[in-house]
């Protein structure tokens, strides 16, 4: 479900990003070639983003996949699915996403959460990071403390200060400076480790240390290791948007729709709200399955049409209407939902009214989409029911004729 959601949460998170983001140069597109030679910061939103040439200022990305071999005057911070950083930057470096690569030299310190995290060059600051897997790669220096948490922790570089690790399965194969406090189930220190600080291991197995290593005092305690205590790491992008002004922006775009729609085929939108009215629950689980079922139909239809020359164009043309269609089809949702709480005679609703319900059920799914967790249900749910009734209208050939009558009434 959250998945056909994608294109508009990555619209909304997009725009609000860069609404909400102090002056700077601002670069929104699909896939993004930017060789830059800017003094100030630079904010970019879109899915394929590649960025080269000079910032003098801080870097905010929003992107599925990210590569950067820029230089970087300020800080780097990034939400994306996929990062590559190949260019040195001097202030600090803030990632989420699946997959990070840090193969640059960082000024300030590297704070991370993602699944796989990889350092193959050096942080003169702190590293803190959690991921499923976090190796620090032979070239790779932290000048500061670690603070690492993982399923699986590779140290090959070195360690300026020690830090903590907590992982499943820990293997030392550099050095470390400084004391190391670690916990986990499994540690291993390989014949390559030098290791001249103090170090603690909790762990329900003592830690095995191979010839060959050079380790200081180290301090073995039993205790089981639990993963949830680890888990949690919550990093800070200052410029992403607040709950508020995603709901915002998402909310806003939905009104907008929705009045268009309203203004320009009024039967149409009637339809769709006697459509709920008539059979609410069968709404919103036809929406579910509708919804479910479409990315099927959608590729189904695309590849039935890319085999000849003329559906090519029509192809591309389905890609790009899927998104509006689910996001009239949220906007239709907020009609249906006020019309039904509002529109107390049921008849056929004049436009003031229509508008005036339609923003009446934005205003609440705006403040309800900015309670944690709540809002991951609201949104969906709002999408269901009124692909649902959109459906059931389209489908049903719901008839206007009681709508007409009681139209008189309406405002």
């Amino acid at each position: 479900m959250m998945t056909l959601l994608k294109p508009i949460a990555v619209a909304a998170l997009a725009a609000a990003a860069l609404l909400a983001a102090p002056a700077s140069a601002q670069y929104v597109g699909g896939n993004l070639q930017l060789d830059l030679d800017d003094s100030g910061d630079v904010s970019i939103a879109g899915a394929n983003v590649r960025l080269t040439g000079r910032v003098g200022g801080s870097v905010s990305v929003a992107s599925a996949d990210f590569f950067s071999s820029a230089g970087i005057g300020g800080d780097l911070e990034m939400a994306a699915a996929n990062v590559t950083v190949t260019g040195p930057v001097q202030g600090d470096v803030t990632g989420i996403a699946a997959n990070i690569t840090l193969d640059a030299p960082v000024g300030g310190d590297f704070d991370a959460a993602g699944a796989n995290i990889t350092l193959l060059d050096i942080v003169a600051g702190e590293m803190s990071a959690r991921g499923a897997l976090i190796t620090i790669g032979r070239d790779a220096r932290i000048e500061g403390e670690a603070d690492l948490s993982a399923r699986e922790i590779i140290l090959e570089g070195a360690l300026g200060r020690g830090g903590k690790f907590a992982a499943r399965d820990i293997r030392i194969s550099g050095a470390v400076d400084g004391p190391l406090d670690i916990a986990a189930e499994r540690v291993e220190i390989t014949a390559t480790a030098v290791i001249t600080g103090p170090v603690t291991v909790r762990a329900p197995n003592p830690p095995r240390v191979a010839e060959g290593a050079v380790v200081g005092e180290i301090t073995y305690v039993e205790a089981p290791f639990i993963e949830e205590r680890h888990a949690r790491h919550d990093v800070s992008l200052d410029f992403m948007p607040s709950p508020w002004a995603i709901g915002g922006v998402l909310g806003a775009s939905a009104f907008i729709l929705g009045f268009l729609a309203s203004v320009i085929a009024p039967r149409g939108v009637a339809g769709v709200a006697l459509a709920f009215r008539r059979r609410p629950w069968v709404s919103g689980f036809l929406g579910l399955v509708v919804l479910a079922m479409s990315p099927v139909l959608i590729v189904t239809l695309g590849v039935l049409l890319v085999v000849t020359i003329i559906g090519i164009p029509l192809a591309l043309l389905l890609l790009l209407a899927a998104p509006i269609l689910y996001f009239l089809a949220f906007a239709f949702g907020g009609v249906v939902i006020g019309d039904a709480i509002l529109n107390r005679s049921g008849g056929r609703a004049g436009l003031g009214l229509r508008l005036g319900s339609l923003l009446a059920a934005i205003l609440a799914i705006i403040a309800l989409s900015a309670v944690p967790v709540l809002g991951f249900i609201v949104l969906p749910l709002v999408l269901c029911i009124g692909l649902g009734a959109w459906t059931l209208a389209i489908f049903g050939r719901e008839s206007l004729k009681g709508l007409e009558a009681g139209a008189g009434g309406a405002i």
